[in-house]
């Protein structure tokens, strides 16, 4: 990894009870639909409960390569992406999520905390905070922007997905 790791921080406010935005985040049915909307192909969904307040989630799907001709060039139009999201419940209400997703073939990985806390009138407020890193020592700087803009423009999509079909 390179020290110079990418990051961006996200806020959202979910019109729904933390409950509820978690139960979306972890369906199966859920986050094929949305990962679908995206425009990802070949999505494979399995979620895991070990024990009571632990969910894991991991998501195998094709995305697009939203990228200039010359990187697509070099890693095609689509990329075999493999997402790992590890929710835990806390004594307070909120949850929290490690995620890391890491594309087959590319010496890169995005990676999030999502956390999820309840507020006033059965509303969520969300932070996110996002990071990606490479190994590339050629492209680093360039795939790292694009894999940063791409997972935040990702991630915004799931907030809308989970407001208007939650």
């Amino acid at each position: 990894m390179t020290d110079a790791m990418l990051k961006r921080q996200e806020r959202h406010e979910f019109a729904k009870p933390v409950g509820l935005v978690v139960a979306c985040w972890t369906d199966e049915a859920f986050l094929a639909g949305m990962m679908e909307a995206q425009g990802s192909r070949d999505v494979s969904v399995a979620v895991e409960r070990p024990e009571p307040g632990q969910i894991h989630v991991t998501i195998t799907r094709q995305v697009p390569v939203k990228a200039p001709a010359l990187i697509r060039s070099v890693i095609g139009s689509w990329l075999n992406l493999t997402q790992n999201d590890i929710w835990q419940q806390h004594a307070d209400g909120s949850w929290t999520a490690v995620r890391n997703a890491k594309p087959k073939g590319l010496a890169a990985e995005g990676a999030a905390q999502i956390t999820l806390a309840p507020s006033s009138d059965d509303a969520t407020q969300c932070e996110a905070q996002i990071s990606v890193s490479s190994r590339a020592p050629m492209v680093a700087d360039m795939v790292e922007k694009l894999m940063l803009e791409d997972s935040t423009k990702l991630l915004l999509e799931e907030f809308a997905w989970i407001d208007t079909h939650g």
